[in-house]
């Protein structure tokens, strides 16, 4: 628990599993810089040479002030300053003494220490900086030679002792760093799992849940779709009491609407998806029931088909369903006469970058050429007020026939 403590200043339940590793890597190690440094004390017991007292505080008071960056939330500066103070002291021990007492032992467990700070969400040039601190110091206290740093009070046998001494501590550092390392990161890859864990608990809920609501919006879907089945089959039965052909077309299209609603609902309901559908197949079969709801001419017009296959939200399905059967109506109440031949309605859908176009046309008699053609036209009036639901332009022109163009954003 004091050591989990000791390791975790400055570390934040906010912060990013790299950041936490980097932080708690550096409190370790500066510790260990700094009992170390307490630790190396114990040489005067083993030499008659003067003890180097600055360098030796400078260890101390720059392993606690690294401790206290990493606590104030500085971790990126905590890190440099370690690398860069230790590789400083490690040099003027090195300076103080020959180089056959071993004191450049003490930059390997350094270059350790890099390797296991190392981020790899940071870029990398920050470790071969890191690296390069680490060379140059190292070369330097071989290339080196400055005399104002030496040790003059050493003798034969101190640099014999200090030799064995610097061997000695620089292994149990080294033992020492890998078990606490070794120790963090299982401890880390504890916590991970445990998070691992707890986010697989979460998507399991997450997935019942969804599970509950899909079922519940299919139910929806099944219950919206029946309900207007009733309502269709109600209009049917009304139009087989119309008192004239007028009000029983008017009847048919009433009924038709409800239709083309209700067959978006059924499609979502016998689907995975519930949020969209296959328009292709679903303008197919709204066509073919319109064509069968108007039984004078639907063994004579021919319907032609170029659809290509889109998926699409319901947001968007029922106005279009809507759209294409108002323009299929007014195609088979009043584009074709006694003297056409060969009556036809072709319906066109392709998809154009990021927009969907849609397209009914016949080779009837057109629209009329009077300006208040879609003021006295409900169908046409209730498309352009569809269009506009759903942002998309609207033309209606002919073309050896009506023809009724929408282009909208997918």
């Amino acid at each position: 628990m004091i050591l989990g403590n000791l390791i975790n200043l400055g570390v934040k339940s906010e912060m990013e599993f790299y950041e936490k590793r980097e932080a708690r890597m550096v409190n370790l190690f500066a510790w260990i810089a700094f009992i170390g440094s307490v630790v190396g004390i114990t040489i005067v017991f083993f030499i008659n040479a003067k003890y180097p007292t600055f360098i030796a505080s400078l260890s101390v008071f720059t392993a606690l002030a690294v401790l206290l960056l990493n606590y104030k939330g500085y971790h990126n500066f905590a890190t440099y300053s370690f690398v860069i103070t230790t590789c400083l002291s490690v040099f003027i021990i090195v300076q103080q003494y020959t180089v056959n007492v071993g004191n450049y032992l003490y930059f390997f467990p350094l270059i350790f220490c890099v390797a296991l700070i190392h981020n790899p969400t940071k870029s990398n040039l920050r470790t071969i900086i890191l690296y390069s601190i680490i060379s140059i110091s190292f070369l330097s206290s071989w290339l080196l030679d400055i005399d104002s740093l030496k040790n003059t009070t050493v003798t034969e046998r101190d640099n014999e002792v200090l030799l064995v001494y610097n061997s000695i501590l620089t292994f149990f550092i080294t033992v020492i760093m890998v078990y606490l390392v070794v120790k963090l990161i299982n401890r880390q890859n504890n916590e991970s799992l445990g998070l691992l864990k707890k986010e697989q608990e979460a998507q399991k809920i997450i997935a019942q849940s969804l599970k509950e609501k899909e079922t519940l919006l299919a139910e929806i879907q099944h219950r919206v779709k029946n309900n207007l089945a009733i309502i269709t089959g109600l209009l049917n039965l009304q139009t087989e009491k119309a008192p004239c052909n007028e009000s029983k077309l008017l009847m048919i299209e009433s009924r038709n609407r409800v239709m083309s609603i209700a067959m978006v609902h059924e499609r979502l309901y016998k689907k995975d998806n519930l949020s969209k559908i296959n328009l292709k197949l679903y303008l197919s079969e709204l066509v073919q029931e319109l064509v069968k709801s108007f039984p004078i001419n639907s063994k004579q017009i021919q319907i032609d088909e170029e659809l290509e296959k889109i998926e699409l939200e319901i947001t968007k399905a029922v106005p279009i369903g809507l759209i294409v059967n108002e323009a299929i109506t007014n195609s088979l109440k009043h584009a074709f006469t006694l003297a056409n031949e060969n009556p036809s309605i072709k319906i066109k859908m392709k998809l154009i970058f990021d927009r969907i176009q849609i397209c009914v046309l016949d080779n009837g008699i057109g629209f009329s050429d009077t300006s208040n053609r879609k003021d006295t036209a409900l169908g046409l009036s209730l498309i352009e007020s569809l269009c506009d639901q759903i942002d998309a332009q609207v033309v209606f022109k002919n073309d050896a026939g009506a023809c009724v163009s929408i282009v909208f954003p997918v």
